[in-house]
């Protein structure tokens, strides 16, 4: 028995899987951006003075400077006060005035830093997140192992996100559902 070829879902199909190439090309081979764009700021992401507690939310791109969806792909850690261990969270916000919330928290790095100042000159932390929409402001926050207030001096890495047809919905829960 032969069965029947819908022949505009199959046109469809190889346009979505065709569209959906482009996009994982663009992500590849995409252009990067790094805040802040003045070469002499950096961004102060400050620890909590008890080990293990994070410091509070500090912005590292500001609200509506972004006007598309992107993704932070890095975050350079320029300077540290202290060799220990830090443990760095970035989460994006639609609104100036609010931290991020659990389902908008894009993913962790930790790195252990054994001498100060940085032997290489900077670190940089390759980030795979969920993408930000378009505007919206990009926070950090710290915590270390040391019980001290210890800071990093970061900046960011963005590319442009596109989405692809058939997107798998972002987990509203962190770390992710069980």
């Amino acid at each position: 028995m032969r069965r029947k070829v819908d022949l505009t879902q199959l046109q469809s199909n190889v346009v979505d899987t065709l569209a959906n190439l482009a996009v994982v090309y663009h992500h590849i081979h995409t252009r990067t951006r790094v805040y802040p764009q003045d070469v002499g700021a950096t961004i102060t992401l400050a620890a909590a003075a008890v080990a293990n507690t994070f410091g509070s939310w500090t912005e590292i791109i500001p609200i509506n400077t972004i006007g598309f969806m992107y993704m932070a792909v890095g975050l350079i850690v320029e300077q540290v006060d202290a060799a220990t261990a830090y443990f760095i969270q970035l989460g994006y916000s639609i609104t100036d005035g609010d931290d991020p919330t659990t389902a908008q928290i894009l993913g962790e790095r930790r790195i252990r830093l054994v001498t100060v100042p940085i032997a290489r000159a900077t670190e940089v932390l390759a980030y795979q997140a969920a993408h930000s929409p378009a505007n919206a402001k990009l926070w950090g926050r710290l915590k270390t192992a040391s019980g001290d207030a210890d800071e990093a001096e970061v900046s960011a890495v963005v590319v442009r996100h596109t989405e692809i047809t058939n997107h798998v919905a972002h987990l509203t829960t962190w770390p992710w559902s069980t």
